[in-house]
């Protein structure tokens, strides 16, 4: 039998199956290719993009609704500590669209006609007023509160000062009234300019202080006396305007040996922004007061003995966290 045939023909086949041979190894190659190129990137891409979205879109933003209650001093530290842990801790501020604080002061924060949208929300409250205390506000920020109580230190929003005294802005009405019942003061005694006078408006607290049993020093006849000397000793020119829920103790108690106006019209917060838009103050206890000096912004002189020895309010009150350092107590 010749083997020729069977020669001829494989070396006819060598040929085809080393080109048979090259494409396989060719199409494997850009199989593989076409795998590492596109299927691990593009996953991991989509993985990269999704964990990147979750974490902007998703991340909850909580809510803070100051429970505003009390007088009208009460609810600006009410309304001012939680307008700064909002601050600090990136959430949102809710106030009541028909709140008093609104009716008063130039408010911008966000409103709520639906009185009952904050009930749901956990409430945290200060029970040991007025001391600053730092654990109060250990919350997310991720939360719903409900924010409340006392909160009576400075320490809780003194690092927003400017921004706050912006919200608390008295409305025109009220300011233009203010502004009013001082320039009629001055035409009375008969001075020509508001800069050659110095304003010291004077908060007489008198009212339910007078007997309540928690351990508050109403003023006194003597604390009035060294009060009004201190600033008469520095200014040349000074006229004290009034305020007070007691006028009558007051008109007959404030010394008689330096000019004194006592201003009552009508409303607390018409009284408030006219002592507010003088130089200094002397307060004598209680938050309306406090605020009263605050505002102001000159030099504030306070009881220094505000709580009587071993009674409650002593207990709690912390002058430090109360009071500003560079406010004096006489």
């Amino acid at each position: 039998m010749s083997t020729k045939p069977l020669k001829q023909k494989l070396l006819y086949l060598a040929p085809c199956i080393l080109l048979l041979f090259f494409v396989y190894v060719l199409l494997r190659q850009l199989f593989d290719r076409s795998r590492v190129t596109n299927l691990p990137v593009p996953l991991y891409r989509r993985k990269m993009s999704t964990t990147h979205f979750d974490r902007v879109t998703r991340k909850k933003k909580g809510s803070i609704c100051p429970i505003l209650q009390g007088g009208l001093g009460n609810r600006l530290f009410q309304f001012s500590t939680s307008f700064a842990v909002a601050r600090t801790k990136q959430m949102e501020l809710i106030v009541p669209a028909d709140a008093e604080i609104r009716k008063v002061f130039e408010i911008n924060v966000t409103s709520n006609k639906s009185k009952g949208l904050c009930k749901g929300f956990r409430k945290v409250l200060d029970k040991a007023s007025p001391t600053f205390n730092k654990s109060l506000l250990n919350f997310s920020s991720e939360d719903n509160i409900q924010l409340g109580y006392g909160l009576q230190s400075w320490k809780y929003f003194h690092m927003y000062d400017k921004e706050l005294r912006k919200q608390l802005t008295f409305r025109k009405h009220i300011q233009k009234t203010a502004e009013q019942t001082i320039w009629k003061i001055l035409q009375r005694r008969k001075i020509k300019s508001r800069k050659s006078i110095t304003l010291v408006g004077v908060h007489i607290r008198r009212g339910d202080k007078v007997r309540n049993n928690d351990g508050f020093n109403i003023a006194t006849p003597e604390y009035l006396n060294r009060s009004v000397n201190y600033y008469a000793k520095r200014y040349a020119s000074v006229i004290f305007l009034v305020i007070s829920d007691g006028m009558d103790w007051s008109k007959n108690n404030m010394p008689s040996h330096v000019p004194v106006e006592f201003i009552s019209l009508g409303k607390r917060e018409f009284d408030m922004a006219t002592v507010v838009a003088c130089d200094h103050t002397i307060m004598t206890i209680g938050t309306f007061g406090w605020w009263i000096g605050y505002l102001t912004g000159g030099k504030v002189v306070y009881v220094k003995d505000a709580a009587k020895k071993g009674s409650r309010f002593e207990r709690i009150l912390n002058f430090e966290d109360h009071f500003y350092a560079e406010w004096v107590g006489l």
